[in-house]
Parts: C-alpha cells; sequence; structure tokens
C-alpha cells in the first residue's frame, strides 16, 4: 500500500490541513503505524511544514496505566498538551490489532486517564483550526470486520481517497433540505425516535477532519427527543465495547437504557448530566463504505447509516449540550442490517439505505 498512503497523506497535509511553510504540526501515533507515519512526515516536509511525532502502543499504555497514580496522570496529560497546545496542527493515527486489548485494564486508573488525558486531548485538539484524524489498516481490524486484510486495504484506500469535491456538490441539495427541516423521524427495527433540528446549523465532512469521512451532521434541539432507537453496529466507549445498544428518551433525556452490559451503560449514561442527551445526530454517506466495520470512523460515514452522539456537541452544529463524553452510535438501515427509513418532516428521504428524493439519488453509490 505505499503508493496509497502517499496519496492518503497528500490528501492529509493538502487538502485536509492545507499546511503552509514554518507550520508545526504534531502526528501523534497510537500503535504501529510505520509506513503511512513516513509518508505522512515526507510529505510535511515538502509543503514546508515542521513535523513532530509522538507514538505509543496500547501495551506501552497499559504498562503506564498499571501503576499510575491520578496525579501522575494528570503531569503526564500537562506534558503532552503542552506540545499539542504549541502546535499548528494536529494529525492523529490509531493503530491496534486487538481493539479489546484495554478490557482488562483497572478501570479506575482507565478512568483517569480518560478523564485528565484524552477528554482534555480532544477537547485541545478540536480547538484548533487544522486536526485529522486517521486509522491505520492492520489484520485485527480486519478480523474485526469480518473480511480479509486485502479487502480491508481496498476499502481503506477508496474510502481514505473518495472524491470530496464532488460530495461537496452531490451533499448540498441534502444540506439545503435538511436546513428547511423542521423534525426528522427515524425507523427501523426497534427503532421509532423522532426530534427537532429547527434552526440548528449543519456541517459537511468532507475530509477536513477526518479520513475517511463523508457524513452530514446537525443536532437535535435540546429537550426534543421522543422515542426509542436501536443500534445495531457495535460501539465502544471508556475502553469498553457494547453491542445492541437501545435508548428510550423522553423530553431529550435517555430514560431507559440496555445493551449486553446494560450495567457498563448506565455508568457511562451518569458520567455526567450532558452524557444522557444527545450532541449530535449525523446522516453517513461514503459510497466505499457498505457494511460495518466495528471501527467509528469507518462506521459514522457508512452509506445507508445514520449516527446519534451522546454527550458534547460540536461547535458547528451547537445544542448547548455539554459533557466530558463524545459517543457515536451508529445505526445501518441498510436492508441486509433490517433496513428503514428516514423522513424529514414527514416525508421519506431514505429507505433501506437508498436515498428516495430524486435531487438527492446522486449521494446513492
Amino acid at each position: 500500500m505505499k503508493e496509497e498512503f502517499k496519496r492518503i497523506a497528500d490528501t492529509a497535509v493538502s487538502h485536509s490541513l492545507r499546511l503552509r511553510p514554518g507550520e508545526k504540526v504534531v502526528v501523534k501515533v497510537r500503535g504501529d503505524a510505520a509506513d503511512l507515519t513516513e509518508s505522512l512526515i515526507a510529505r510535511i516536509y515538502e509543503a514546508g511544514a515542521v513535523p513532530f511525532l509522538q507514538t505509543t502502543n496500547v501495551e506501552e499504555l497499559k504498562w503506564l496505566l498499571a501503576g499510575a497514580s491520578e496525579e501522575q496522570i494528570r503531569q503526564w496529560a500537562e506534558h503532552d498538551l503542552g506540545l499539542v497546545e504549541a502546535m499548528d496542527a494536529y494529525i492523529g493515527i490509531h493503530s491496534e490489532e486487538n481493539t479489546f486489548e484495554m478490557e482488562d485494564a483497572d478501570r479506575t486508573r482507565y478512568g483517569y486517564y480518560v478523564k485528565h488525558y484524552l477528554q482534555p486531548l480532544t477537547m485541545t485538539m478540536a480547538s484548533k483550526p487544522k486536526w485529522v484524524l486517521l486509522r491505520y489498516p492492520t489484520p485485527g481490524m480486519a478480523q474485526l470486520a469480518g473480511i480479509g486484510t486485502s479487502k480491508l486495504r481496498q476499502i481503506y484506500a477508496s474510502s481514505c481517497l473518495m472524491d470530496y469535491g464532488g460530495l461537496q456538490d452531490k451533499a448540498e441539495p441534502l444540506r439545503k433540505l435538511l436546513g428547511r427541516t423542521s423534525r426528522i423521524r427515524i425507523v427501523s427495527p426497534g427503532t421509532d425516535l423522532s426530534f427537532s433540528v429547527q434552526g440548528m446549523p449543519s456541517f459537511l465532512c468532507d475530509g477536513r477532519y477526518n479520513l475517511p469521512d463523508g457524513e452530514l451532521f446537525t443536532a437535535p434541539v435540546a429537550g426534543s427527543a421522543e422515542g426509542r432507537i436501536t443500534f445495531n453496529v457495535p460501539t465502544s466507549c471508556m475502553g469498553k465495547t457494547f453491542d445492541s445498544v437501545a435508548l428510550t428518551f423522553r423530553q431529550g433525556k435517555v430514560t431507559e437504557w440496555s445493551a449486553d452490559d446494560t450495567e457498563a451503560l448506565g455508568a457511562i449514561l451518569k458520567t455526567d448530566e450532558g452524557a444522557s442527551r444527545p450532541g449530535e445526530f449525523g446522516i453517513g454517506m461514503n459510497p466505499h463504505i457498505r457494511q460495518p466495520m466495528r471501527s467509528l470512523l469507518f462506521d459514522e460515514k457508512m452509506a445507508g447509516s445514520i449516527h446519534l452522539a451522546l454527550g458534547q456537541a460540536y461547535e458547528m452544529a451547537d445544542n448547548g449540550n455539554t459533557s466530558g463524553i463524545h459517543w457515536d452510535l451508529v445505526l445501518c438501515q441498510l436492508e441486509a442490517y433490517g433496513g428503514g427509513e428516514l423522513y424529514f418532516d414527514d416525508i421519506l428521504i431514505r429507505k433501506n439505505g437508498y436515498f428516495v428524493v430524486p435531487e438527492l439519488e446522486p449521494l446513492n453509490p
């Protein structure tokens, strides 16, 4: 994949970050992604920018957390956040062979790590005008997705390198239609959820902050979500993986919940007041991702999917919800995964993952 990594690095530097000579960029790698990292650093130098590198693999993280005090984690975060704050841009790469690696980490210490390190790092990164997140295709990621490594690499390359300029043109009618919409309704097996988006802005994700990318998101008006939604794509939060998360909303707040680990789900929902309220609603539109990959960066962009995030809202579509978490949960509405309908003001917009309104049909794969 050497040539593909070079092209992805070029997309990240020239399209996502638009780096200028002299700008400082930190490349923060979790796991082993040497060839992609090499291509990125080379392309950063070609742009006349200045790269800095931080690497940590998951095993090293577990060693650090095994005996760490809360104060030590605070100091570690202070050191790394200082570097990020001094940068003009941020590139994050996540590479892992085993998504369940942190399942046996000490929960208290891991909680300190999320609270004092991950969450502040995420907020500091997101406050920068230039940042982009990527995954790295590993055999473990392919195994988790239930596909061969070569197929994963094909999906990875095509989805990261999609025509983002073309996406902007195709998605403009959807963005305008969403702007005229007052209420959204989602219907699928185990799901009948509605909420207001009246007056809320929307944001098209076109490769500026994620690779792969391809979604349009807004946020439910505070207090408006009513009904039940059952997510059929596995997801993880706080180092814990969940299957079949189901949530019931009343007046915009989760009042009932279930999952394969209902107790752990409940603990996350009680993180703070905003953790049980939605901060984002998104529509996936990347035509090269047509099945759940069990990797959020891919799954929330999957054509035929929607996602709802609990917790912190993004400033691009801010409904006022604040929280220490931002947890995206994905529902695939393709027919092979149970199907479903998406309505804007009681008008059917998408059925079984395919747009049915003529001006939106160019978005279909």
